[in-house]
């Protein structure tokens, strides 16, 4: 097996043109000092991270996540640089190698997933230590967790990736009424609302905390629904699924949707398609 896959995000300042920067930074010189400060941060980081993989001897190959479309279940560990957002991309290609994150830029993102910081020689220190023991004979190697996912079948055929967070399932616009059959626990729910969350428990902090549930830790999915108009059953407002139990919707709507972990990844639901929902058979090995 390889050594490490280094999955790593483009700054945000590298992601616009010269002239849009120059803008910015007219119109919001506040911001586009920050945005700079994130950058620079993000680069050292990138910097170290490479000179700690070469000291060691460990040939790291660079994936940039939005362009990284294949399995790293070749290496030996993936290491994701950036925050959140590029710890959850990188999950979405790994089905049993162990992950790591590694927050570039800890000031300026969020890093709930990101076990280590580069910021300073003695956190530098602790993530070298961290990768020799991993790679060495030495076996004093932090505690993994598996993280319970989520995989979604849509008409009966798997689709997508394991999803580690959320699934968001509504209208194609967002501001649109959501109209679909969800059938749960043998009991069938024809409701109009704004739609549903769909958490996995770290997913759970996120934007279902947010839609009103309660974030939480045991091994099960839970969905909660978005401001809920009409039920022909009772009306049921979120609901818990333990492993082995599977959500089922049917779309009512010309242009339903799955967002699937945010906004970058939308399957599109056509009319009378149905989508279930269960625990992915694979948990990500994560340290974090």
């Amino acid at each position: 097996m390889k050594d490490i896959a280094v999955v790593y995000k483009y700054s945000a300042l590298e992601s616009y043109s010269g002239k849009q920067i120059r803008r910015h930074r007219e119109l919001n010189p506040e911001l586009g000092a920050h945005m700079q400060k994130a950058h620079d941060d993000h680069n050292r980081a990138f910097e170290r991270l490479q000179a700690v993989t070469k000291n060691l001897g460990l040939a790291a190959e660079l994936f940039e996540r939005d362009t990284l479309k294949e399995n790293l279940d070749r290496f030996r560990l993936v290491v994701s640089l950036g925050g959140d957002g590029t710890f959850i991309n990188a999950s979405h290609f790994i089905e049993k190698t162990l992950l790591v994150g590694v927050n570039s830029a800890p000031d300026h993102s969020v890093g709930h997933y990101c076990r280590f910081r580069l910021k300073t020689p003695q956190r530098e220190a602790a993530f070298a230590k961290f990768l020799a023991h991993t790679f060495g004979d030495e076996y004093k190697r932090l505690a993994e967790k598996k993280l319970l996912r989520m995989q979604v079948k849509l008409n009966d055929r798997i689709v997508g990736f394991p999803i580690l967070n959320d699934i968001l399932f509504c209208e194609v616009n967002p501001a649109a009424t959501s109209r679909y059959t969800l059938y749960y626990r043998k009991q069938s729910h024809s409701q109009i609302s704004s739609g549903l969350w769909i958490s996995t428990p770290t997913g759970s902090t996120a934007a279902y905390a947010s839609a009103g549930g309660k974030p939480y830790t045991k091994t099960e999915l839970r969905f909660i629904v978005r401001e809920l108009y009409r039920d022909n059953a009772r009306k049921l407002h979120q609901g818990s699924l333990p492993q082995g139990e599977t959500l089922k919707i049917v779309s009512s709507m010309m242009s339903g949707a799955l967002f699937m972990d945010g906004s970058h990844f939308r399957l599109p639901i056509a009319l009378g398609e149905h989508v279930k929902i269960a625990a992915h058979p694979l948990p990500l090995r994560a340290i974090y």
